[in-house]
């Protein structure tokens, strides 16, 4: 079942909590700092990864229960993210007592066991996550003034086990950060009654949440309150994406349209199974429907080397280069000259040094000294940029490359 998204920043919900705590452009508008620009690089250049495979859970006050499992993978050829949103009740195959995949987070391995769990269960792997508390998700939406939900039924339940209380009435209405939890968390009433067709309609409802979520983090009274949700953002959020790969990520993310952010529910129906005499509710997902998803959705469109396009590792190994950051930016967690650095090199370049200029540049540019063909090889990676012919006595590089406060990652 394929469910799109009405907006394209929805896939802005589902990371909101890497990107906006090592995003910089989500809020530097906002905070008085320069605001850079993206796709400074090629987009015909010769990446070997074309896609990421990560997984967005959300862990209950206690770190141990996931109880929203995204499956995500963003494709860097055609810009275009897919998201498998896994029930919380999902069937796995394990040693663990416990078989449903909501558990796995909070097991001997913690999110390695997760990630393992998932690639056995979908048939494709995933290296990456972002682990969010239920406690950011609650002060988010505070933050926010609440969040506008029409909630579809009376929903009522409550577990002492887990001091756990929904109390929802039906009806438009604006909800706090812990009322929405509780609407995010509902399965059924006390009494049994519930979403007629089980965890499908409850995704349905919860990707209501997340369209209206989107809605009030991209209105105008957001503006102001960046610097808080950024507070709350770095308190309850644990990821193993470094701070490069999510700067490299951004820029690309922007350019995403509407219609190439997909939403599907995992396959399968609820089902009761008896445990050592003791019935267990479990979503047991469907085999070959999932198989049929993974390669209609899954299947990246490039798994191999993006085509040639003139650029020659070989020749480029024999150029060496000097790079300047006078970007300006001053960013925490974020690495300019490394950024270009690994690029340039990935292309076979040889930065001999690195140097960040005291003095601003508003414009990037290539300097060129002893090797006249050195710039037009490095326009085949970077795109646009003006070249200058300097001789220099003091360095060795071929070229220098100066990063300016135009830089466009």
């Amino acid at each position: 079942m394929r469910i799109k998204s009405p907006i394209r920043f929805t896939i802005f919900l589902l990371i909101l909590c890497t990107f906006i705590y090592l995003g910089y452009t989500a809020a530097a508008r906002y905070i008085d700092l320069p605001v850079p620009q993206f796709a400074f690089w090629n987009k015909t250049d010769n990446d070997e990864q074309t896609y990421q495979n990560f997984v967005v859970a959300g862990v209950d006050d206690e770190g141990t229960r996931t109880d929203l499992i995204l499956f995500c993978q963003y494709d860097f050829v055609s810009n275009s993210v897919n998201v498998i949103q896994v029930p919380r009740d999902t069937k796995v195959e394990t040693e663990r007592s416990d078989k449903k995949i909501n558990s796995a987070y909070g097991s001997k391995g913690g999110a390695d066991t997760m990630l393992k769990e998932l690639s056995d269960l979908l048939g494709i792997k995933a290296d990456k996550y972002v682990i969010v508390s239920f406690k950011a998700f609650r002060n988010i939406i505070d933050a926010l003034g609440g969040v506008e939900i029409d909630v579809p039924m009376r929903m009522y339940y409550t577990d002492p086990a887990q001091n756990l209380t929904i109390d929802l009435y039906p009806g438009k209405q604006q909800l706090s950060g812990k009322q929405a939890e509780m609407f995010m968390r509902f399965r059924k009433n006390n009494d049994g009654t519930g979403y007629p067709n089980g965890d499908v309609d409850r995704i349905k409802a919860q990707q209501s949440l997340y369209s209206s979520l989107s809605d009030k983090l991209l209105s105008g009274n957001t503006i102001l309150k960046i610097p808080k949700l950024l507070g709350i953002i770095k308190d309850n959020v644990k990821t193993n994406f470094t701070a490069e790969e999510i700067v490299s990520y951004l820029g690309k993310i922007g350019q995403i349209k509407r219609e190439n952010i997909n939403i599907m529910a995992l396959e399968g129906a609820g089902k009761y199974e008896t445990v050592s005499g003791i019935s267990i509710s479990y979503f047991i997902h469907d085999k070959e429907k999932t198989k049929q998803m993974i390669e209609q959705y899954f299947t990246p469109s490039s798994n191999s080397l993006i085509e040639d396009k003139g650029i020659s590792l070989v020749k480029n190994k024999f150029i060496k280069l000097d790079l300047v950051d006078a970007s300006g930016y001053n960013i925490e967690d974020i690495n300019v000259l490394e950024i270009v650095k690994q690029k340039l090199e990935k292309y076979g370049f040889k930065v001999l040094n690195t140097t960040v200029s005291e003095k601003v540049s508003d414009k990037s540019r290539i300097i060129e000294h002893s090797n006249k063909n050195s710039a037009a090889e490095i326009l085949k990676v970077c795109e646009g940029l003006p070249v200058v012919n300097e001789e220099s006595e003091s360095t060795k590089a071929d070229a220098t490359v100066i990063i300016g406060s135009d830089f466009k990652f």
